[in-house]
């Protein structure tokens, strides 16, 4: 007996006032993009005769009342924990193939929003944002006795290498560089301490840095004094940096590959999501 492709066989949508459908014939796998409140503002998918799969662009964030956090801010006895929350996001499609069934993972990617995971630190200096790339292969630290004064990323672009722009000053008496196995070994958690230097009045920095990959730590560089923060929410892989810089490194935030799920494809055609947040 021959066994073509999957194909969608149903589809049902849901607005804030109902739900419209099923349309179709409810057998076979179900999905659904019910993961968080938000709003559906673009689908792609995959189309022959039939519809062959579909996917969303999906703004995440409640919708009335319309609220940014940049974070939670948690006192404990030693450190001021600050945690992210979720917020808003664009998003765009990437399409990644994994091992030897060429199974295809669809779905949406966070990028840079008004409010997202961080930056964490003060107010100084100029904002900026490297985006959204496949991976980070290594990155370049320099730091003072005080405060981390830069940051350099080499990511990794479909293949390709690129290198950030230098984001902070040109001191610091020490250069740490952390180069990862990419693409076997991924950066999947950035931690650290920002605060005061020498409990002066100008804005806060970034003190301490710690690196997390799927294969083990790098760090701390720097001084762990300060306000504790961490880009640790879900499972995933960290795949561009955001901040803020002047003469040093004054704020540093992440954009994060997040998997919502687990699930293997028992076939070359299944579809599954997850979502990038930064």
């Amino acid at each position: 007996m021959y066994m073509g492709p999957n194909i969608i066989k149903s589809l049902t949508f849901y607005t804030n006032k109902g739900r419209h459908g099923p349309f179709g014939e409810e057998k076979g796998p179900s999905f659904t993009t019910k993961k968080n409140e938000g709003k559906v503002v673009g689908f792609h998918g995959r189309e022959g005769i039939f519809l062959d799969a579909i996917g969303v662009y999906v703004t995440e964030g409640k919708l009335k009342p319309v609220k940014h956090y940049l974070s939670n801010t948690i006192t404990r006895t030693e450190a001021e924990v600050a945690e992210i929350d979720n917020s808003p996001w664009s998003n765009k499609l990437v399409v990644a193939k994994r091992g030897q069934t060429e199974e295809v993972a669809c779905g949406v990617v966070k990028e840079p929003a008004p409010c997202g995971p961080g930056p964490w630190g003060g107010d100084g200096g100029r904002p900026w944002d490297d985006g959204v790339f496949t991976g980070i292969k290594q990155i370049m630290v320099t730091r003072s006795a005080d405060a981390i004064c830069s940051i350099q990323i080499e990511y990794d672009r479909n293949g390709q290498s690129v290198w950030s722009a230098k984001h902070g000053g040109s001191g610091g008496t020490a250069m740490h560089r952390v180069k990862l196995e990419y693409p076997h070994e991924v950066l999947v958690c950035l931690s650290g301490y920002y605060g005061q230097i020498n409990g002066d009045e100008r804005p806060k920095v970034v003190r301490s840095l710690t690196f997390y990959s799927s294969r083990g730590k790098y760090g701390p560089f720097g001084e762990e004094i300060g306000t504790f923060f961490t880009s640790t929410t879900t499972e995933g892989k960290l795949v561009g940096l955001h901040g803020r810089s002047g003469a040093y490194l004054d704020a540093i935030g992440v954009h994060m590959q997040h998997w919502l799920g687990n699930t293997r494809a028992s076939k070359p055609s299944f579809f599954k999501f997850f979502s990038l947040s930064v």
